[in-house]
């Protein structure tokens, strides 16, 4: 997740075939309906016919921590430094900084951290306010082989794997759909935090992290299609999140053009693939393979016949409509929803698509009365443009932080009731019409 005004963006829908060959074991519409609630004599009742949405949230500032959205936990708790915008601003300079001359001290720091932001518990709240999938940002620092500990001075990861290890079991048993998104690559995709470092410029765009990139997926990938849990649950791997766009002054990042699209992308998605065919996958067990869509605006993600021929592609736009007036208008409740109503997010080609990053942010007072019916009314109408003919669905940037704001947080959105709290009422949601008076 990019934290910055020009982060602008979002999603589409699968055909019936792509749609069985990428669920891991069952139907969408019966994600909310799992045995748990048979075993606790809880009462429910069957979801309405034809749910094949995603819906659901990320899990960030777990995997790869984000000090902006996590600053008590930043500083007091993982001992990353006084505030969040000094220059420890990344994982790799916490531990460069902070803990240079006492990395068991550090490692710890973060252990705690991956074992208490998220935990199985999480993902049963998740699940309990009627989404059914959730995206997992993850850096490549996880696959110890291939950081260079002399010069990437990333906590241990064997406690971050451990940590995902129970969550990943959760979402097997509750039947909840998985993304796991390359959230952070070697040498840095991005000139931000978000990717665990802060490069100046973004060094990922050469052969060696290519490489190292290519055995992350791959290590990814068998891990997922040897792991009962990660093979129930897990249904796509995101190559890499946000690069470089054309919206950054920086752009292009040195080697990105045309590295991005004509090297990495094909040799990625053959990697994954490699690794399937090697274990025997069969094509309906096979991972949908994720690439940031064309609007992101880094490049044509389907310019190589590579990418552009494999039936199981998916591509992930993300969309901050708050971002889009100019400081001064982000709190005009009429163009706010103007742009929801009227914003069209397909693309020809990307026949899988999905808003993997939105959130609610705006000037608006949400604390006001008339704010929070606004911002019913704003989520509805983007829930509506996401999930329109053409969309997968939608994955909610993010459920948890620490700034007591619902404009990022979905959880603190369902605990004030300003969306739907279960899977029927978010499927009937699509039918309201706010939007009639904005088109």
């Amino acid at each position: 997740m990019r934290f910055s005004s020009s982060t602008i963006w979002a999603t589409t829908l699968a055909s019936v075939g792509l749609v069985n060959a990428w669920l891991p074991h069952q139907d969408l519409q019966a994600f909310n309906v799992t045995a748990r609630y048979e075993k606790v004599g809880k009462r429910w009742t069957k979801l309405p016919q034809g749910i094949t949405k995603i819906r659901g949230v990320n899990f960030g500032g777990w995997l790869v921590s984000e000090p902006w959205m996590m600053c008590n936990e930043w500083t007091a708790n993982m001992g990353c430094g006084t505030s969040c915008s000094n220059s420890a601003v990344s994982e790799f300079d916490c531990m460069l900084t902070n803990y240079r001359n006492n990395r068991a001290a550090g490692n710890a720091a973060f252990a705690r951290h991956w074992q208490t932001w998220i935990t199985p518990a999480t993902v049963q709240s998740v699940h309990d306010v009627g989404l059914n999938t959730i995206r997992i940002p993850i850096g490549y620092w996880s696959y110890v082989d291939i950081v260079d500990k002399a010069s990437e001075p990333f906590a241990d990861p064997g406690p971050m794997l451990a940590a995902l290890d129970a969550v990943i079991a959760k979402c097997a048993e509750l039947g909840m759909y998985v993304i796991i998104d390359l959230h952070g690559a070697p040498g840095g995709q991005q000139e931000n935090p978000f990717t665990g470092q802060n490069p100046k410029p973004a060094g990922f765009y050469n052969s060696y992290n290519f490489d190292r990139a290519t055995k992350w997926l791959s290590w990814m990938t068998r891990r997922i299609h040897t792991t009962p849990a990660y093979r129930a649950s897990v249904g796509m791997i995101e190559v890499l999140n946000e690069p470089v766009s054309r919206r950054d002054s920086n752009y292009p990042a040195p080697g990105q053009v045309p590295g991005l699209t004509d090297t990495f992308y094909p040799s990625a998605l053959r990697a994954i693939r490699d690794v399937e065919n090697s274990l025997g996958i069969s094509q309906d067990k096979k991972l949908h393979i994720q690439f940031m869509d064309k609007k992101w605006d880094a490049g044509n993600p389907r310019s190589t016949s590579t990418v552009a021929n494999d039936p199981l592609t998916a591509f992930d736009d993300h969309n901050y409509i708050g971002f889009v007036p100019p400081p001064g208008q982000r709190a005009d409740q009429r163009r706010l929803m103007e742009l929801a109503c009227t914003d069209h997010r397909q693309e020809a080609g990307e026949d899988f698509k999905i808003t993997g990053e939105w959130s609610l942010t705006c000037d608006v007072d949400w604390k006001s009365d008339d704010g929070r019916a606004f911002f019913k009314k704003w989520f509805t109408a983007q829930q509506q443009i996401y999930e329109e003919p053409g969309m997968s669905g939608w994955v909610f940037w993010s459920w948890k932080t620490e700034l007591e704001d619902p404009r990022w947080t979905y959880s603190y959105l369902t605990y004030l009731g300003l969306v739907p709290t279960n899977a029927a009422a978010l499927q009937q949601n699509v039918y309201q019409s706010v939007c009639s008076p904005w088109r």
